[in-house]
Formats: structure tokens, sequence, C-alpha cells
């Protein structure tokens, strides 16, 4: 089982009874928002309960679904997991587990690479996922192979994307592993894994 359908386990858990689970989300491309800019990638908004999220994924879809296609599902596609992604991350905000739903402004970008940067020092970095703002920010400290990393750095690919989720999962609990940026916001909260993204909107 993927940590992914783990967090789908999770939420199923934490809604049992509610009814939450028979509400239907929607998710559609949102060209042109701003995201966070660490990754590239296409921004999704994921609406639920008159809340919504924000997910950058490489595998983009629009989809209006029931929260429970995700349960007991394999999850096998990038495009099956960026969906349930977006649909633990905006019922993790519904329901107040998590207030991250959005990138920060564009103002407090800096803030937040300095102290990831600091973070970061002397410290050899994999970075698993589509994440060429944070590769440029910190150079001569990335690596090319997991193995050879003291800190891997996953963004929202890091868990849509095949051969990436497989590194996530390999490595998870043998080397220090942060994820970062509103779409691995949900999957962190469900999962207790060290996320990044302090100054993510509500």
């Amino acid at each position: 089982m993927s940590i992914l359908s783990e967090a789908v386990d999770e939420l199923e858990k934490k809604l049992s009874g509610s009814g939450c689970d028979h509400g239907t989300v929607s998710i559609k491309k949102a060209p042109g928002k701003r995201i966070c800019p660490y990754v590239d990638g296409e921004c999704l908004v994921t609406e639920y309960g008159g809340k919504s999220c924000e997910i950058v994924t490489s595998y983009p879809l629009e989809v209006n679904t029931k929260v429970s296609f995700m349960y007991g599902r394999p999850l096998k596609s990038p495009v099956q997991r960026t969906a349930a992604c977006a649909i633990i991350n905006t019922l993790s905000n519904f329901l107040c587990f998590t207030r991250i739903a959005k990138a920060c402004d564009e103002g407090s970008c800096g803030d937040c690479l300095k102290e990831l940067v600091e973070q970061l020092k002397g410290k050899k970095v994999y970075l698993n996922g589509n994440l060429p703002g944070l590769w440029s920010s910190i150079p001569g400290q990335t690596v090319d192979s997991p193995e050879d990393a003291d800190i891997i750095i996953v963004s929202g690919d890091g868990l849509f994307d095949n051969d990436l989720l497989e590194v996530t999962e390999k490595y998870l609990g043998k080397k220090r592993v942060i994820f970062t940026g509103p779409s691995t916001a949900g999957v962190c909260v469900m999962k207790n894994y060290e996320h990044w993204c302090p100054y993510g909107k509500k």
C-alpha cells in the first residue's frame, strides 16, 4: 500500500459517520494562478463545502467526484493520485486539520526561502519532484542520487509520479524527508510527515 493510500485510509477513519464523504468535490484547471515559486506544473483548484485548495501537478485533470471514490482504490496512476491528494487537501482544510490551502503571497517568498536555506545549510539535498525554483536557489548542494543525500525534498509530483513516489517511499524513515508546498499538506497532516510551507495561505 502506498503512503497516499494510507493517507486516504486515515481520512476515511476521520470522516466516518460525518457524512462528509458523500459530498461532491470539484477539481478544475486554473491556468494563470500564482503557484509556489519552488515548483513547476499546472495549478488545479479543488472545491468542497465552500472551501478551495490549490495544488500543482504535472498530471492535470478536471472532474466532479465523490470523496469516497478514493476508498479502497489502489490509486495506480499519477492522475488518480493527483485527484486523491487534491481531495485530501481540501477535506483536511474544510475540517481544519490544516490551514494551508494556497501558495503564499509574493512578499513572503524571500522569507520562506531564507528559512529553508538555513535548514539545508551544509547538507546534501536531493530534489524529488518538479522543483526548478529550489534547485536554482541552492547551487552546489543538490546531488543526483537520493542515496547520496542528507535531506530529500518532496514536491507534489513526488507523490503523483510513479518513479518519484517510489523514491519517496523508499527513503521515508531512512533519511530526513521534507515535503513542501500546499500540494503535500493534506498527506502530511494525515501521516504526520515533516512539511515545509510556513507562509501558505488559508
